[in-house]
């Protein structure tokens, strides 16, 4: 695609693989053909390879779950997950009692964390992709909002998360309620943020032109890729097409259909 064939031999030099989950590396609970295969073989000539996601309804020992389920064999270490991020903003700025719109099983991490999760006086309100959602706690959190400069953040501000079926609404769905009723934008830690990469390249004491990201969101997997300086990919077994990709501003340095396309490349070495 845009003539790129003869330049993919790139994607398989790189010394650190980031992948996008949702939409890139699997679809609901079908795991994308050829993914296993390329996990095999980064490990083999001992590449460095994260699984990066926005979607924070999981905890990480619940997303470590499902990727083995798949039988990835993978460990904390190759998780990079947005509410690490928001985990590390609020214990730096010294934040106990959080109010969280999240799924229990995200609840269950942030208590692990040693957070207290108050609803009647929190310090902060923390946005995550809460797929147990009541209109009472989206009515807690408008009112808490209206006081003046009280603190927000959220994990990532998706749209829409791909489903088997079709697409439901992400966090950003929720921040967009509440921006309706307070005019309240959180700050957000998670993916487009170009520090989920880079943290990780500068404890590998790597150069982002020696990383490439494989995502299927322009908006933030190839915004970040591309504003953290790695190499960039969009795969379109997601959420984008081919005409979202010529009407952005976040055009990837490669496109692909979908993942297998990579191991194709591998397996002509």
């Amino acid at each position: 695609m845009f003539d790129q064939k003869t330049e993919l031999f790139e994607l398989t030099t790189k010394q650190v693989y980031f992948f996008d989950l949702d939409g890139t590396i699997y679809l609901g609970n079908k795991l994308f053909q050829g993914v296993y295969d390329i996990i095999d073989l980064l490990k083999k000539k001992k590449r460095y390879f994260f699984f990066l996601s926005n979607n924070s309804s999981k905890s990480t020992t619940d997303y470590l779950k499902k990727l083995n389920y798949f039988n990835l064999k993978i460990t904390r270490e190759n998780l990079i997950l947005s509410q690490h991020p928001t985990i590390d903003y609020l214990k730096k700025n010294h934040y106990k009692k959080v109010f969280l719109l999240g799924t229990q099983s995200l609840k269950n991490e942030f208590e692990n964390e040693g957070f207290e999760l108050n609803e009647e006086d929190p310090e902060i309100l923390v946005l995550a992709f809460d797929q147990e959602l009541t209109f009472e706690r989206l009515k807690k959190a408008a009112y808490l909002l209206q006081k003046e400069d009280f603190p927000y953040i959220a994990t990532h501000l998706d749209n829409r998360c791909p489903t088997e079926q079709g697409y439901i609404p992400d966090a950003g769905g929720i921040a967009a309620l509440l921006y309706k009723a307070t005019e309240k934008i959180p700050i957000v830690l998670g993916k487009p943020n170009k520090e989920m990469l880079l943290f990780k390249l500068n404890q590998l004491n790597i150069s982002p032109k020696d990383a490439v990201i494989f995502g299927d969101r322009l908006y933030t997997d190839i915004k970040m890729g591309k504003e953290a300086g790695v190499t960039t990919t969009c795969v379109l077994s997601g959420e984008t097409n081919i005409e979202m990709i010529k009407n952005s501003n976040y055009r990837p340095d490669f496109i692909l259909n979908g993942i297998w396309e990579l191991l194709e490349e591998f397996y002509k070495l």
